[in-house]
């Protein structure tokens, strides 16, 4: 493993190459990793930058894209030539230079416009999918051999088109077309010369449809654990396939939109162009205002209250009692409805299409878990009431006891209901077709203010307030 010291080292090593040589670059780069020399070029000057991407042929210069965040790219993009752009754009991988299309926008349409058949028939129609489906990410960069072919002449295709493309871990063998087994290369290698492929070859496997849900497709290739899965129309002709660096971006990227969802955010990106900032405030407020309007309820609420607690000082000294541990109420609360909506999403996510049974086994789980957490917490704040009575005043009187009684049973009627809420929320989302993870933990926290807040007033008004009047 290197350290720092010596990544550094190599990181000067290469910008010399790139400051040194005019001509031979590419050949003196050739013993560097193409992640290295991606993050060298990062460090060079504006100025730099253009002129070395000037003396790069543009199969180099796609190589360098492949390894770029979008706010990279946006900053290399200034110093290519349209002729350039359009060069490693074509040699990039044709899943990435969709994405680098649609992150040029209008610029992105007329670069299309100028790049040659076949590639840009291969762009159109990934540009085609939407961004939800598994389409969209496919690649064609992989090997296809024949049933019929022998062991020996599938190794020597193998060996003449390896080059020309980047995934080989698995080969794919179609008849006419259409995709009829597969073969890993390994198994090829230790196999021997005279055996037919279609001999040899592994027909059961995963396949999906283009227009099939790509955290499906993801979830599908996480469990079996495939480098790859085929993508086939309708008739079984191999259109393309999803590897595993797919799979990883799709599940980082659906991640952080669930996440995204529940914080109540609908856009990730923030840019300091205007346009993107109208978005990103016009995509929020319609959550903060819903928000805003559920959080009115708990005023309303309050000043219902506030009422009963004006008619005695007595009531007056039972509501500064009461104020001390509502905000240690309200926030285990929300707390503990948080989790269960997690833990809810993260189950909906994982199984598409849950049985009514499995579901009533989850909720009766979650039950019985806000059961035992509001019992564990309702001792402790009782506990803690009684120890801190104690404490200030030397001795317990009953009140006190029934005071901590009564606030313990609240939390435990809290932290049940809202555990119960949490885990509600997203199915009845589901029921209604609208994402899970949208039931956002601002509303959920929101919510569970709202009951806890009625069934903390509620309960000690009717015990307490009669023994402080």
């Amino acid at each position: 493993m290197e350290t720092i010291d010596e990544r550094k080292d190599l990181e000067q090593l290469i910008l010399e190459i790139i400051a040194n040589n005019q001509r031979d670059i590419e050949t003196l780069l050739e013993d560097y990793h193409i992640y290295d020399i991606t993050q060298a070029v990062l460090t060079l000057e504006d100025e730099d930058i253009k002129r070395f991407f000037e003396r790069v042929t543009s199969r180099f210069a796609s190589d360098i894209f492949d390894y770029l965040e979008e706010d990279e790219i946006e900053r290399m993009i200034p110093y290519l030539s349209e002729e350039k752009l359009i060069g490693i754009i074509t040699y990039m991988e044709t899943d990435e230079a969709v994405d680098l299309l649609k992150y040029l926008e209008k610029d992105g349409l007329q670069l299309l416009k100028k790049i040659k058949q076949p590639k840009r028939r291969e762009l159109i129609k990934l540009m085609s999918y939407d961004e939800d489906v598994i389409g969209a990410f496919m690649t064609d960069s992989f090997l296809t051999i024949k049933a019929s072919m022998t062991v020996k002449e599938a190794m020597a295709h193998v060996t003449k088109e390896a080059h020309n493309v980047e995934y080989i871990s698995i080969l794919y063998i179609i008849e006419e077309g259409r995709l009829v087994g597969y073969l890993k290369l390994k198994e090829l290698i230790v196999a021997r010369a005279h055996q037919m492929i279609g001999d040899i070859m592994d027909v059961r496997f995963l396949r999906a449809l283009p227009t099939d849900d790509k955290e499906t497709v993801a979830m599908m290739m996480r469990e079996t654990g495939d480098s790859s899965i085929p993508i086939v129309d309708t008739a079984g002709y191999l259109i393309g396939i999803i590897t595993h660096d797919d799979l990883m971006d799709i599940i980082a990227s659906s991640e952080e939109e669930d996440y995204t969802k529940f914080a109540a955010v609908s856009d990730v990106d923030i840019s300091i162009e205007s346009g993107r900032l109208r978005n990103s405030v016009r995509s929020r407020l319609p959550w903060l205002t819903i928000l805003l309007g559920l959080s009115m309820i708990t005023s309303l609420i309050l000043s219902f209250f506030e009422q009963r607690f004006s008619v005695s000082n007595g009531a007056i000294l039972l509501a500064s009692k009461l104020a001390v541990y509502l905000p240690l109420i309200l926030g285990m609360a929300g707390n503990t409805g948080t989790q269960s909506l997690a833990v809810m999403i993260r189950y909906l996510t994982k199984n598409d299409q849950p049985e009514s049974k499995e579901i009533k086994r989850h909720l009766n789980r979650e039950i019985k878990t806000g059961l035992l957490q509001g019992l564990i917490i309702g001792l402790l704040i009782f506990t803690m009431i009684m120890l801190t009575g104690l404490i200030n005043y030397g001795w317990l009187e009953p009140i006190q006891m029934i005071y901590a009684t009564v606030t313990a049973m609240s939390v435990f009627m809290a932290l049940v209901v809202s555990t119960v809420l949490g885990a509600l929320i997203p199915l009845g989302m589901m029921k209604l077709k609208i994402d899970p993870a949208v039931a956002s933990g601002p509303f959920i926290t929101t919510m569970t203010d709202i009951l806890t807040l009625t069934l903390y007033y509620s309960v000690s008004l009717s015990i307490l307030l009669p023994l402080f009047i």
